[in-house]
C-alpha cells in the first residue's frame, strides 16, 4: 500500500487519480504530520506501507516568512517523523532550492535556497534521506493561473499541475528504478509566458519588484536524468 500525505493540495489531488487503487490518502484530520502521537495513532498497519509519497507541505512564500515557526514544523518537522519510519518515500521538493543565480541546475549541483521557504524543503530533503528516498525536484502551478500579476524575467522549468502530475506519477510507479534525486520539468519559460497560456489579461512585472519574500531570479532545472529514465522505462 502507498501512503500519500498531502491528498487534498493541489499536487496529491491529482495524483489520487493517476496512482494504484492500494492507495490510502488520509485527510488532514487523520493525519497530522507534525505529530507523533497522530502519526503513531493512525488507522493503518504500517507494516503494510511499502511507500510514503509525501506532498504534505507548507508552500505559501510569503506566509513562510510571516511564520517561519509553523513552516519549520511541517517542512522540517513532518519529514522527520514520517522519515523515522523508515519506510521508503518520495518526497516532493522544489525548484526553490536553488539560488537562482545561474539556472539550468543538475541534480548534482549544490543548493542555496533564497527565502525560508526553500530553505526548509532542503531541510526537508535532509531528513527525508533519513530513509530510502527518492528526492524529486520540481514545480507546479494551479490551472488557471492564480494570480493577476506574473514576473516577466524569473524563469523556471516547472509548467502546470496537470502537466507536471502525470510525470511524478510515473516515477512514483518505478520508484525502485530511479537515483536518489530526479528533476522533473519541461521546457524553460518566464512566470509571465507560463501563466499567459491559461490567463492572457496577465499583467507583467520585475520579481525585484515582489517585497515581501526574496525570489530566484532563474531557478530552471536540467532534466536530462529523467528523460534518459523515461527513454528506458519506455524500451
Amino acid at each position: 500500500m502507498i501512503l500519500l500525505t498531502g491528498g487534498t493540495g493541489l499536487l496529491g489531488s491529482h495524483l489520487k487519480k493517476l496512482l494504484p487503487n492500494d492507495l490510502f490518502a488520509p485527510t488532514r484530520q487523520m493525519l497530522d504530520i507534525t505529530s507523533k502521537e497522530s502519526i503513531k495513532n493512525l488507522h493503518v498497519s504500517w507494516e503494510n506501507i511499502h511507500l510514503i509519497v509525501h506532498c504534505a507541505a507548507f508552500t505559501d512564500l510569503v506566509k513562510s516568512e510571516q511564520t517561519p515557526g509553523t513552516c519549520y514544523n511541517v517542512n522540517v518537522g513532518g519529514t522527520s517523523n514520517l522519515a523515522k519510519l523508515k519506510i521508503p518515500m518520495v518526497y516532493i521538493s522544489t525548484e526553490y532550492v536553488f539560488d537562482g543565480e545561474e539556472g539550468f541546475y543538475n541534480e548534482d549541483d549544490k543548493p542555496e535556497p533564497k527565502n525560508y521557504y526553500g530553505l526548509t524543503k532542503l531541510w526537508g530533503e535532509q531528513e527525508a534521506r533519513r530513509t530510502r528516498s527518492v528526492i524529486i525536484r520540481c514545480l507546479f502551478k494551479s490551472r488557471p493561473f492564480k494570480h493577476d500579476f506574473a514576473c516577466y524575467n524569473q524563469f523556471t522549468t516547472g509548467d502546470y499541475v496537470d502537466k507536471i502530475a502525470p510525470e511524478i506519477a510515473l516515477a512514483i510507479r518505478n520508484f525502485d528504478k530511479l537515483p536518489e534525486t530526479i528533476h522533473i520539468g519541461f521546457n524553460k519559460k518566464s512566470m509571465f509566458e507560463l501563466a499567459r497560456v491559461t490567463k492572457p489579461e496577465i499583467k507583467p512585472i520585475s520579481y525585484q519588484s515582489i517585497t515581501a519574500v526574496r525570489l530566484p531570479k532563474d531557478t530552471s532545472l536540467d532534466t536530462t536524468r529523467w528523460r534518459k529514465i523515461k527513454e528506458l522505462l519506455h524500451d
